[in-house]
């Protein structure tokens, strides 16, 4: 179903007059909503911004074009804060999440179905947490690599200092360079992020839980992934699951889920895996 006028497909165009457009990058990563570049600060200040994520969706859902939108946010019409530097920030924030890297139309029309449930809602959560990880690549090599390991060995409980301590121990040269007051913020408004997004419990003391990941969330997963190129067993090996996570026997059965309901085709046997995920009416290249 079509969730916008014209004007939305053309709004997030690369270049357009008044949308804050970073310089394209030829990197295969970028092009697929992935965060190809050193680790970042860019969300030592912003964090999950799920509510300001539902406002812009929900906009985009109305009819309006990406344009109207981001002018909407700068005039506080749609973001609240009472400080336009800090409205242009948010905006910044998710421009780079959202519409920077010149996504499938389906990727926003997903995003902009969802944001008609409410806020809290595990489909849209769901499908701002997917994105927030892969535009930030910290975020994605800290679940990934640290909190997925942990929670394999029945690990729980979560520190700022393994955030901290992950940085040290990264071997990515750039956090290196920041100021340890930094490094501490930036630990933990990734771990309040994923507190939102439903990873973490807690507020002083905060424990790993495997959050609730809808359906429409991970055929979403599916589409990106397959649009990436990955097949067979590096589709169900992929870091991504482990955003929620998932080791291989959980992303099966959620596979399995989606085959039954028909929105993929997906056979298991062994070490041989079969996933046919049917382009997306709405648009399935970039």
């Amino acid at each position: 179903m079509t969730l916008w006028n014209t004007g939305f497909a053309a709004a997030y165009s690369p270049g357009e007059e008044g949308v804050l457009t970073l310089p394209s990058r030829p990197d295969t990563n970028d092009r697929f909503g992935r965060d190809p570049g050193p680790y970042s600060t860019r969300n030592s200040s912003k964090g999950s911004l799920i509510t300001e994520s539902h406002i812009i969706f929900r906009a985009l859902a109305s009819g309006k074009s990406v344009s109207e939108v981001r002018d909407a946010c700068l005039a506080g019409k749609l973001l609240r804060q009472a400080a336009r530097e800090t409205r242009r920030r948010i905006w910044e924030s998710l421009h780079w999440r959202f519409f920077a890297w010149n996504p499938p139309s389906w990727v926003l029309a997903d995003l902009a179905s969802a944001a008609r449930n409410d806020v809290t809602s595990p489909s849209f959560v769901g499908l701002v947490y997917v994105h927030y990880a892969r535009r930030d690549r910290l975020t994605l090599d800290f679940v990934a690599d640290r909190l997925w390991p942990s929670w394999k060995s029945g690990g729980r409980e979560v520190r700022r200092a393994d955030v901290t301590d992950y940085l040290a121990n990264s071997g990515n040269g750039q956090p290196a360079k920041w100021r340890e007051s930094t490094r501490i913020k930036l630990a933990g408004n990734v771990l309040s992020a994923l507190r939102d997004f439903g990873v973490l419990t807690g507020v002083q003391r905060k424990t790993l839980q495997r959050p609730v990941v809808a359906p429409e969330v991970v055929l979403h997963l599916c589409r990106l992934l397959d649009l990436e190129g990955l097949r067979g067993r590096a589709f169900l090996e992929a870091r991504d699951w482990r955003l929620f996570l998932c080791d291989i026997q959980d992303t099966s059965q959620a596979l399995a889920q989606l085959a039954q309901r028909g929105d993929i085709r997906f056979e298991r046997s062994g070490r041989t895996v079969i996933i046919e995920v049917p382009k997306d009416p709405a648009g399935g290249n970039l």
